[in-house]
């Protein structure tokens, strides 16, 4: 049986939505989301129409804590929900996988008093997560610090309320000093820079985010050193998690790709210069397609199968390198299929494939720049996961 979501052990309870429910209503969002693809795009953020439509669906709630209205769902459901919105347009799930993965950071993260500060009332704030240690500068100040300089790859900041800066280097004067501190920052005290120009995942809004001597309380600040950050062979599963949830987004699409095929399919698609009056009718695009279909299957089965081995574990809980190095290889090859899948589709569709009026062209490109991401690097990925079967040390990510 489906968990309600909104239960907690602690006793306190948010709405209580089945995730089921929420799934529907991402499914049932997709005629829309489809037909602001093309306006998200050319805008390089996502249509205001689009945001409107997922946050009166709840969908800007699912991370948020139950104390403040939101959803206690597992990682299982959060990666079903992200997949069906990718599904009419990338961009659409990639965002909505920042603010899902960007809340869960914070809550781990931030103390009581800056979560209360962005979800009382609001529990449908939208979140993103942004860092560029080489770039950015904190100081001490007095009743918090001082924030200046900029993030770049900012995705979803501009239809954001909170940005969530993880990690800046605490100065003194011109000197970097051992410190660190995480913030969360109004985004109405922020400067976005449009800088975002890319050949997919171009609605994602991926501007760069300008911090100008920010004060930020230290109510809404945490202090660390680098030294909690990176450990040996245990580490928290918190970036794997958050990576698991962008991941969904690369499979939503590939599945939105399978769909809109077959529609090409369906509708009698013709080839040029043999003997089928219909594609459909060829046993090669039939058997093609077969592939396809299997591969983005394959690809979904690697999420479900990631979302099993997260469900119930704390992003703060330690996790061994094994198990983190075989999540992380399933995360590559969900995407790998995906976008082999994808690939075959353009071949079943053909040249049409790449009409700029053809949403295939646009789920294809969307995929080939999320799987790209830093956090889902593919060779790093393999050669982790070599390592950690064979106990090889160290692990060559610092963080992952």
């Amino acid at each position: 049986m489906t968990a309600v979501a909104g239960e907690r052990v602690d006793g306190t309870t948010g709405p209580a939505v089945d995730a089921a429910e929420l799934v529907t209503r991402a499914r049932e969002l997709a005629p829309l989301i489809r037909e602001h693809a093309v306006k998200t795009e050319q805008d390089r953020r996502l249509a205001e129409e689009v945001v409107v439509a997922l946050r009166e669906a709840g969908l800007f709630r699912l991370t948020t804590p139950t104390r403040f209205g939101g959803y206690d769902l597992q990682m299982s459901d959060l990666l079903a929900i992200v997949a069906e919105v990718g599904k009419g347009c990338g961009s659409t799930g990639w965002n909505l996988s920042i603010d899902t993965a960007s809340t869960r950071f914070a809550l781990n993260a931030m103390p009581e008093t800056a979560l209360s500060d962005m979800f009382e009332g609001n529990p449908d704030a939208y979140v993103i997560s942004t860092a560029h240690l080489t770039t950015t500068k904190a100081y001490r100040a007095e009743g918090g610090y001082r924030i200046t300089g900029t993030f770049p790859w900012s995705s979803g900041c501009e239809i954001a309320d909170w940005a969530y800066i993880p990690v800046v280097h605490i100065h003194d004067g011109d000197e970097q000093t051992n410190d660190l501190v995480g913030v969360v920052v109004p985004m109405s005290e922020l400067r976005i820079e449009r800088t975002w120009h890319s050949a997919g995942l171009a609605g994602s809004g991926t501007h760069t985010v300008v911090a100008e001597d920010v004060f930020v309380p230290e109510r809404r600040a945490t202090l660390f050193s680098l030294t909690d950050l990176v450990g040996e062979d245990e580490r928290d599963s918190m970036l794997i998690q958050g990576s698991s949830q962008s991941l969904a987004a690369i499979v939503g699409a590939a599945q939105g790709a399978l769909q809109v095929a077959r529609e090409a399919l369906d509708k009698g698609r013709p080839i040029t210069y043999v003997n089928y009056a219909a594609a459909a009718e060829a046993p090669s695009v039939q058997m093609w397609f077969a592939e396809a279909t299997h591969l983005i299957e394959t690809a979904h089965l690697h999420l479900v199968e990631i979302g099993k081995s997260l469900d119930g574990i704390p992003e703060t809980q330690q996790m061994p390198w094994a198990e983190r190095a075989r999540i992380r290889m399933h995360q590559r090859s969900a995407q790998e299929k995906s976008r082999a899948g994808v690939e075959k589709l353009l071949d079943v569709v053909g040249g049409s494939s790449f009409a700029l009026s053809n949403p295939l062209q646009r789920l294809w490109r969307d995929i080939s720049v999320m799987s790209r991401h830093t956090a889902l690097n593919a060779p790093i990925i393999l050669e982790d996961y070599s390592r950690a079967v064979l106990d090889i040390h160290p692990s060559v990510t610092l963080l992952y």
